[in-house]
């Protein structure tokens, strides 16, 4: 029994470890956001493999404690000492389970982190296609050849396009409608 007894101080220090490697992964995490390193998310993953495998060694400790403590040989007072042995074990156990789902939840909050940097990217995206689009609209309507009875240029629904009028009517068209968009979506839709 003094083995076990043994076994059981020497858990104390590597809970301990464990926890404090946990504390400055979540530390890490909640400072630099999105911004962690790539293989933060590999190193916690590692750490709750480590865990596993602690839990795994600990888990027979227990049966053999509980085994010890039916043993008839075993006297009352070392039998009172080892049920003492097997709730520190338990609680060891209890407490791998929280580091591993600590693991899981800083594994999930690092990748939210990212999600929501990527969404920020997309987000940019979709708005400045939006802005652009017009612009490539009025440039393919302008890039059609239609010409009228007098051999002129025009485009269908704005008119005769000589070069007195066909530049500036293209980018007063192209920044009012692209202002106008800016506006919806900042002022009314308070999308940015």
């Amino acid at each position: 029994w003094t083995i076990v007894d043994v076994l059981v101080d020497e858990m104390e220090p590597i809970l301990s470890a464990f926890r404090a490697r946990l504390m400055w992964f979540g530390a890490h995490i909640a400072k630099r956001r999105s911004k962690s390193e790539n293989d933060v998310e590999k190193k916690l993953l590692w750490t709750r493999v480590e865990l596993e495998w602690v839990q795994r060694k600990v888990r027979p400790m227990i049966r053999v404690v509980r085994h010890m403590i039916h043993e008839k040989v075993i006297e009352a007072n070392v039998t009172q000492y080892l049920e003492d042995v097997e709730d520190h074990l338990e609680t060891y156990l209890e407490e791998i389970s929280r580091s591993i789902g600590v693991c899981d939840s800083l594994r999930d909050q690092v990748r939210s982190f990212r999600d929501r940097e990527q969404q920020g990217v997309l987000y940019v995206l979709a708005l400045v296609t939006t802005m652009t689009s017009p612009m490539q609209l009025l440039a393919s309507m302008y890039g059609m050849n239609f010409i009228d009875k007098l051999n002129r240029p025009v485009v269908p629904g704005l008119g005769l396009m000589d070069e007195k009028r066909g530049y500036p009517l293209f980018w007063g068209l192209g920044v009012a409608i692209v202002s106008t968009i800016y506006i919806s979506f900042r002022f009314v839709l308070k999308w940015m």
